[in-house]
């Protein structure tokens, strides 16, 4: 059988948003609540919505999607809400302030003087 939907999920904290794209139908809307303890149950919550939704059984409708993107703030929320576990940064000789530096993106690549929150 030939792929006929796209689906796509957003689980955030507070709710699991879906996108269903449906060839020759167009595209629906779902929500369902988020489970911070195991995101996995909001995503089945989620394709079970679809799937009475579609009259069919959740696995057919994964089975019939040729693309299934899942995007999630999860982690982002943790850093922000400064959550989750204690890690530590462990750096061989000569790298020692790889810390202190950041070396992720910057807005001014040449910037070393911005506002970070203590290491």
């Amino acid at each position: 059988m030939t792929a006929i939907y796209r689906l796509g999920i957003d689980a955030g904290g507070t709710f699991t948003d879906f996108i269903l794209a449906e060839r020759g139908k167009g595209v629906s809307l779902f929500k369902s609540p988020s489970t911070p303890e195991d995101g996995t149950q909001a995503i089945r919550a989620g394709l079970a919505q679809i799937a009475d939704a579609l009259g069919r059984p959740a696995s057919e409708v994964v089975a019939n999607a040729d693309l299934c993107i899942n995007g999630t703030t999860v982690a982002l929320n943790a850093l922000i809400e400064r959550q989750g576990a204690k890690v530590g940064l462990l750096c061989t000789e000569g790298h020692e302030d790889s810390l202190e530096i950041r070396l992720g993106h910057k807005e001014d690549g040449y910037r070393y003087d911005p506002e970070y929150p203590p290491a």
